[in-house]
């Protein structure tokens, strides 16, 4: 790549369910990467308003990033591809990357929503891709499965799996490569295809792929801690690729408290009367989990209290 450049690009893909983790992806890049202030921040999105979108950059340290919002208007292009249950449609808005970025950029940082950056991306931002078109960390599950051809027939067939919540992106070869293209042409033919744009851009992107460090990219299992890895792994980017996401109230992440270090100084802070209320639902769900006998109770009790109001729709 020749001389470092300064970070550049970060490019996010979210809808209005996840305003709260961009505001908290957001606030943990900008807390550490103080070094390249004003990050240049570009969000694809479709569903933020006017005032979520103030509160998600006034939640960012003053003079701390320029953010750049691109309404991507109707994924109605993917209305006939299938994601996995809990997966929004905005995933596949990162197979059309490039259309948001002006020519003239070179490269780029593609980061899901679902993560905290705990380092600083410059030394990511300057990793040498050679002749690949992107860097991304393999998928910690699916490259395994992949490359053993565990997975069913007529499903992807790649040399090695990555995950695309990572992407370090050489915008010029990804256009001379037509992988925008290449991964709609893919969607076209296996819309059913188990893991959606993810799939498609492993497909475009088999054999011109550069591995990294998978400190980059860390995908936490849902009982793992973070606290406890960071250091020690010194990772940079935690990515919770799970449905058991650390926002979400009453959520039995380990990692919840240690997600909100970060949520908490952003406009999306939660009040006292939500943390008593996450804490409540917490507990109900662990008592739950560790009882046979209370789901039993507690399911016969749903029922029963959804008893007389079929009734009464009956009458």
């Amino acid at each position: 790549m020749g001389a470092k450049q300064q970070l550049g690009p970060i490019v996010f893909a979210v809808d209005a369910a996840y305003a709260v983790p961009l505001a908290t992806a957001l606030r943990s890049a900008a807390e550490n990467n103080r070094g390249a202030w004003p990050l240049d921040i570009h969000v694809i999105h479709e569903g933020l308003g006017e005032e979520t979108k103030r509160r998600i950059f006034d939640s960012l340290p003053a003079n701390s990033a320029v953010i750049q919002w691109h309404p991507i208007g109707t994924l109605s292009f993917a209305s006939g591809f299938s994601t996995r249950p809990g997966v929004s449609k905005m995933t596949f808005a990162r197979i059309l990357l490039p259309q948001f970025l002006p020519e003239t950029c070179n490269r780029a940082l593609y980061l899901d929503g679902d993560i905290l950056v705990l380092g600083a991306l410059e030394h990511l931002w300057n990793i040498d891709l050679g002749e690949a078109v992107i860097g991304a960390v393999s998928d910690y599950w699916l490259d395994n499965v992949v490359s053993n051809g565990s997975r069913a027939a007529g499903d992807v067939r790649v040399e090695r799996y990555f995950n695309a919540g990572v992407l370090l992106i050489d915008l010029a070869k990804w256009r001379a490569e037509q992988i925008s293209e290449r991964s709609l042409e893919y969607l076209d033919r296996f819309p059913t295809t188990e893991y959606s744009d993810q799939d498609a851009l492993n497909v475009a992107c088999d054999g011109k792929w550069k591995i990294l460090d998978r400190a980059w990219n860390f995908q936490f299992e849902p009982t793992q801690v973070i606290a406890r890895l960071a250091l020690e792994q010194k990772l940079a980017i935690a990515h919770f690729v799970t449905n058991v996401k650390p926002w979400k109230s009453g959520s039995l992440s380990p990692n919840a408290a240690f997600y909100d270090t970060f949520r908490c100084r952003t406009r999306f802070a939660l009040t006292p009367r939500q943390r008593v209320q996450s804490g409540l639902k917490r507990a109900g769900s662990r008592l739950l989990a560790r009882s046979a006998l209370l789901r039993a109770v507690w399911s016969c009790t749903k029922s029963a209290m959804r008893a007389p109001t079929a009734q009464r729709l009956r009458e």
